[in-house]
């Protein structure tokens, strides 16, 4: 047998690397090492001439094994099943029967006990230990049971006569002494495996076990004819095994198989980790080698081909032969691949969260392009150095819009991951009923299976919400968006129109930043200031395209009408007003939003941010007079339209007083009932939705202040934060933020600006042993969500993945593709002989031959 090269044991007197001879094992026969590997000349040569008696060979008939060919006892060797026709004696690589990851239990092979006492000398058990030689381990040695009682004397193994002291003060490890401890023995590595048995060193029954003589006994064993004449045989049986063995031709021919195979597939599996971290398509309308239809996949390989004469040659000779044949080029190998990389992604994703301890969870939904209502699901943890990631691990189809099923959903999903959800910190979704729900929604439904798991609303969503509630309080500025779309539709749906509007920008030699129109975007509010932006600096240039049109007799009766009720529409003060209102609004708004997409801020950076836009709008707010100013200069009219139109009076009821009610017009009205009424709209939501945050952080923000506060202060804050969170906080965190008050002066300013900052500051100066409860407590607030900005990006390369030339994708693996194309970094860290490796090792079965 070939033995695996990993076998460690803590509870032996010695270290012997050690498994249960699991395919931890490469390509082919599988050999960890096969240049030193020994393998049995008649186990080989059968095998080579005689398939297992369940394979088939090429006429249909079954191969039955010839027991003479075989000279071991009961032995296992490497197998593999394939449906594709292999022209060799023996496959390069493994492939499993029908294709479909059926793949056969591996059946374990007996190793070599770890007691040498207790070794069973045999053939394999030879070439087993030729390969991982036994290392004593003395501190394992216990000298209690070393105890041994001779008459009135009782005396211990030496622990000294495992090292020989030389003449010149030097010692050197005998490396051939093995103690066994059911025999309480001492004996030689070598002469057990190669003697003769006359010694006490080799005799398994007995063993050297007279601690009175041992010093003297070892030395003349050591120089004994018996110990080199074993030693020289183990030499030889080493250099053979890779030299001079007389399978040597055929373990040459093995490696050239492997190599060959391992040279294919390393090609195949760069191609698919290029073409799925960028997103794009794989296959195309046929398989064939040459075709024009062929793919990004099979294209790729034919452009590598050109330049890599290896890979040339296998497509000449294996290319396009069909089923039944050994390429490796396939659709179905390469849906295996893409699957196999995707689990390796999301393993080190698991092993990241597991690592790290505490998550947060980022859930949205969107429908697909076959109508399938899409759930996606990302986490975000914080990494060894304090730095915040979120990690997207999949879309689950069709889990339904209430808030226990999409929880029993995301339930299932973390416990197949075997992620812990009571470790889940916090939670992070758009502002819906279904999400966001107190009593039924997911927050609720997630907090009874992870009590501190805290709801967080996406601030970029909330930021999107004050906007929009703020532009349709008055019918002014619904008014302004609606006819800011319309201007762009009219343009837009024809190109005549578009080109016109285009040159005239081009004629304009005063317009330095030229910007075309942009239409509205319905998901990201704070993106309007483009359409501002776009209206404030071509404004003069829309009227004269409208006006061209409206004059133009060429034009049909419908559009002229159109373009001249646009052109009075945009012609208003009111709607210049708007313009030079919204704009700098909105550049605020939209520069804020950004900053709030990203991954690398906590809440404490969400609540200055809200901070600071409220307190511009509150300044905004008596800058009426530069925005009218700004206004009349841009269209010309000094007067709004409300002035001169007729003043509309309300209806009174019987219960009403005769008062003269306040009317505005003109001026007051628009500052009055516009201008006042939006900007306190978005101050008074900012600050509402700015409370959802302020709960949570003001659990964690005294860190910022820490310096200030006083002793008394930090204990209170300190005890109650050991309230909120029990299980993950211990009772000293009071004294360790004590002495961290010290600790956090030595921090520069920049470093002490947020939480998160103050973490990794913490982690890079190695402190985070000594405050252990401290570094807790950030890496759970840094683990917060603030926003769910992952899982709407995660809906663009849906879009880009399952598209409607794609739109059949199984759900395995539009999440394969997905998590690929989005978590690029993590599969560009990935050897590929890793992946090969697993690729090998997940499709080789294990046949009992005799």
């Amino acid at each position: 047998d070939f033995m695996s090269n990993q076998h460690i044991n803590q509870n032996s007197t010695y270290q012997v690397e050690e498994t249960k001879y699991k395919q931890n094992t490469d390509i082919g026969f599988l050999i960890t090492n096969a240049e030193t590997a020994v393998i049995c000349p008649n186990e080989v040569s059968s095998f080579v001439k005689n398939p297992p008696d369940d394979q088939n060979n090429d006429n249909g008939t079954s191969n039955k094994t010839n027991d003479k060919d075989f000279t071991t006892n009961s032995h296992t060797i490497d197998t593999f099943e394939t449906n594709e026709t292999c022209t060799m004696g023996v496959h390069p690589i493994c492939l499993p029967t029908n294709e479909q990851n059926n793949f056969s239990e591996s059946i374990e092979t007996k190793i070599p006990n770890i007691d040498p006492a207790l070794w069973e000398i045999n053939f394999s058990n030879i070439n087993y230990l030729l390969l991982n030689p036994p290392k004593q381990n003395l501190k394992l040695i216990n000298l209690k049971k070393t105890k041994r009682v001779v008459g009135k004397y009782v005396r211990y193994l030496p622990l000294n006569i495992f090292n020989r002291k030389m003449q010149n003060g030097e010692t050197h490890f005998r490396d051939w002494i093995l103690y066994s401890q059911s025999k309480n023995a001492l004996f030689c590595f070598q002469c057990l495996l190669f003697g003769n048995k006359r010694t006490l060193f080799e005799n398994q029954d007995k063993g050297f076990t007279d601690w009175k003589k041992c010093y003297n006994k070892v030395s003349e064993h050591e120089k004994s004819l018996t110990h080199v004449q074993s030693v020289k045989s183990w030499h030889l049986r080493m250099i053979n095994s890779s030299q001079c063995g007389i399978d040597k031709e055929m373990k040459k021919e093995i490696l050239n198989y492997l190599s060959y195979w391992k040279n294919v597939l390393h090609r195949v599996v760069e191609t698919l980790k290029f073409l799925t971290s960028r997103g794009l398509a794989l296959r195309g309308t046929n398989e064939h080698f040459g075709s024009e239809k062929n793919g990004n996949y099979l294209g790729c390989l034919e452009l590598i081909a050109k330049f890599d004469p290896f890979i040339s040659e296998h497509i000449k000779k294996y290319g396009n032969k069909g089923h039944g044949n050994v390429s490796y080029l396939s659709s179905v190998i390469c849906d295996e691949f893409i699957i196999l990389m995707c689990k390796t992604v999301v393993d080190k994703i698991i092993e990241q969260v597991k690592t790290r301890k505490y998550f947060s969870l980022i859930i949205d939904s969107t429908p697909d392009i076959s109508k399938t209502d899409q759930l996606t699901i990302a986490l975000r943890y914080v990494m060894l150095d304090g730095t915040p990631v979120e990690r997207f691990i999949g879309f689950l189809p069709s889990v339904g819009h209430k808030g226990k099923d999409m929880t029993k959903a995301v339930i299932e999903k973390l416990s197949n991951m075997n992620i812990d959800i009571k470790n889940c910190r916090g939670q992070a979704y758009d502002n819906a009923s279904n999400m966001s729900g107190m009593y039924n929604g997911l927050q609720s439904q997630i907090k009874q299976y992870s009590s501190n798991a805290e709801f967080i609303p996406c601030s970029a969503h909330s930021l999107n919400l004050v906007g929009s509630n703020a532009a349709e309080c008055t019918p002014e500025g619904t008014t302004f968006f609606y006819t800011a779309q319309m201007i762009y539709n009219f343009f837009a749906l024809s190109t005549y129109r578009w080109e016109l509007l285009c040159n005239l920008y081009k004629d304009n030699t005063n317009c330095t930043q030229p910007t075309h129109l942009k239409k509205l975007c319905t998901t990201r509010w704070s993106s309007r200031y483009d359409v501002c932006i776009a209206l404030l600096r071509g404004y003069d240039k829309i009227k004269n395209a409208l006006l061209t049109i409206s004059n133009d007799d060429l034009q049909k009766k419908e559009t002229k009408h159109e373009a001249l009720s646009i052109l009075n529409k945009i012609s208003t003060l009111e709607f210049a007003f708007m313009i030079c209102m919204w704009t700098p609004i909105l550049k605020r708004f939209n520069a804020t939003s950004l900053t709030l997409q990203s991954v690398s801020i906590d809440l404490s950076i969400v609540i200055k941010l809200y901070e600071s836009l409220e307190s511009y709008v509150k300044v905004v707010r008596n800058n009426f007079d530069q925005y009218l100013l700004e206004s009349q200069q841009l269209c010309g009219k000094n007067d709004f339209s409300t002035k001169t139109s007729r003043t509309k009076k309300r209806v009174k009821f019987a219960d009403e007083t005769s008062s003269n009610e306040i009317i505005h017009e003109g001026f007051e009205k628009m500052k009055n009932e516009v201008f006042l009424v939006i900007l306190d709209y978005l101050i008074s939501d900012l600050n509402r939705r700015k409370k959802a945050y302020s709960n949570i952080n003001n659990n964690f923000g005294f860190f910022l202040n820490l310096e200030k506060e006083s002793t008394e202060n930090i204990k209170n804050y300190a005890e109650k934060l050991i309230d909120i969170y029990p299980d993950d906080i211990e009772k000293d965190f009071i004294e360790e933020v004590i002495q961290f008050k010290d600790i956090i002066c030595n921090f520069s300013i920049e470093n002490k600006s947020s939480l998160l900052k103050i973490l990794k500051s913490l982690i890079q100066s190695q402190l985070s042993s000594t405050f252990p409860n401290v570094e807790i407590a950030l890496r759970i607030f840094c683990s917060f969500p603030c926003s769910n900005v992952t899982g709407e990006r995660s809906f663009s390369v849906l879009k880009r993945v399952k598209n409607y030339l794609r739109s059949s994708l199984s759900s395995e693996k539009l999440s394969a593709l997905s998590i690929l194309n989005i978590e690029n970094n993590i599969l560009k860290q990935i050897e590929w002989e890793q992946i090969i490796h697993k690729f090998a090792s997940g499709k080789v079965t294990r046949k009992k031959l005799i």
